[in-house]
C-alpha cells in the first residue's frame, strides 16, 4: 500500500510559512561561507554543499564558520550547535585515494561492500570511521562523532571557546606524564576496544587541559584486520621515536610488549615497509 502524505494537510498554512522562512533565513545567513568554500575549493561537488546545508536545515547543526584545515583529501571546517562548537570533515570525492581506503574497509570484517564505485567507498571510509571514534571516545579521550551524511563527518571539536588545540609536536608539556598517558590509551584501545589507531603521531595528539587527545581515526583498524600488528608495529615506533627524542626511556618492541603481552612477529615487522 502506498501512502501519499501531503504536508499541507499536516501543517497549517502559518506554520509552512513559518518554516519557509526559516529556510531562507538560513540561506541568507550561510550563502557567504557557501560561496567562498565554493570558490576556495573548487572540487566540491553540488551533493556535498546540498548535504552541509542539509545539516543546517536539519538543526544538527546551528552555523559554519570556517575552514580549519584544507588538505587533499579532506577539508576540516568549524561549525557550531548552540553554543557547542563542533568539527565538520569534509572527504574530497574527487581526490580521495581510494584504492588505499579500500585496502583499508576490505580487510575490515564490519564492512562488505558489493560495489566499488569511487562514492561508496568514500561513504562506507566515513561510515568506517564514525563508528572508530565511537568506540574510541568511550574508553579513551578522544572526540565524539556526532552524525555522518555520506563524504562528511560530524565530531566534537577540541580547542578552547573555538580556538583549535595544539598539537603534541607544537607544546612543551610534562613528557613522562603524556608518555604514561599515550601509552595508556593505546593499551586501553587495543585491549578493551580491540582496536588499532593505525596513524599515531604526534601530529594526531592534541593537547587540551593538559592531556593528550588522540584524534583522527580514519585509517583504524580492529584487531581482526590482517594489517591491524603492522599498524601497531608502526605506531609504537612513531610513539617511541617522539618521546625517546624528549629523553623518555623507551623503544618500540618494549613499547608493543606492554601493549600485547607479546614479542613482535618478524612477519609483521616486515610489512611495516609496506604500507
Amino acid at each position: 500500500m502506498v501512502i501519499n502524505i501531503d504536508f499541507e494537510d499536516l501543517l497549517s498554512k502559518k506554520d509552512l510559512k513559518k518554516v519557509d522562512e526559516e529556510i531562507q533565513e538560513l540561506i541568507e545567513r550561510e550563502r557567504k561561507f557557501f560561496e567562498e568554500l565554493k570558490t576556495a575549493n573548487e572540487i566540491f561537488d553540488k551533493r556535498t554543499l546540498m548535504n552541509l546545508f542539509n545539516l543546517l536545515v536539519g538543526k544538527h547543526l546551528t552555523e559554519y564558520i570556517g575552514v580549519i584545515n584544507s588538505g587533499k583529501e579532506a577539508v576540516v571546517i568549524k561549525a557550531r550547535k548552540g553554543k557547542f562548537y563542533r568539527a565538520v570533515k569534509v572527504y574530497r570525492v574527487a581526490t580521495c585515494d581510494f584504492k588505499t581506503m579500500s585496502k583499508y574497509i576490505q580487510g575490515d570484517p564490519r564492512f562488505h561492500l558489493k560495489k566499488s564505485s569511487r562514492r561508496a567507498i568514500i561513504h562506507a571510509w566515513v561510515e568506517k570511521e564514525f563508528r572508530n571514534l565511537k568506540r574510541a571516545s568511550e574508553i579513551i579521550n578522544a572526540p565524539k562523532a556526532r552524525v555522518r551524511r555520506e563524504n562528511i563527518l560530524v565530531m566534537d571539536f577540541v580547542g578552547y571557546r573555538g580556538e583549535p588545540a595544539p598539537r603534541l609536536k607544537d607544546v612543551n608539556v610534562d613528557w613522562n606524564k603524556f608518555y604514561k598517558e599515550i601509552k595508556d590509551s593505546m593499551i586501553k584501545l587495543y585491549n578493551e576496544g580491540e582496536m588499532v589507531h593505525g596513524d599515531l603521531s604526534e601530529y594526531n595528539i592534541l593537547v587540551k587541559n593538559d592531556e593528550p587527545v588522540i584524534i583522527d581515526f580514519s585509517q583504524s583498524v580492529v584487531i581482526q584486520h590482517p594489517l591491524a600488528e603492522p599498524l601497531l608495529i608502526r605506531d609504537c615506533i612513531n610513539i617511541a621515536n617522539f618521546f625517546s627524542k624528549k629523553g623518555i626511556n623507551t623503544n618500540y618492541k618494549s613499547l608493543y610488549k606492554e601493549i600485547t603481552g607479546r614479542d613482535i612477529n618478524p612477519v609483521d615487522e616486515a610489512m611495516v615497509k609496506c604500507l
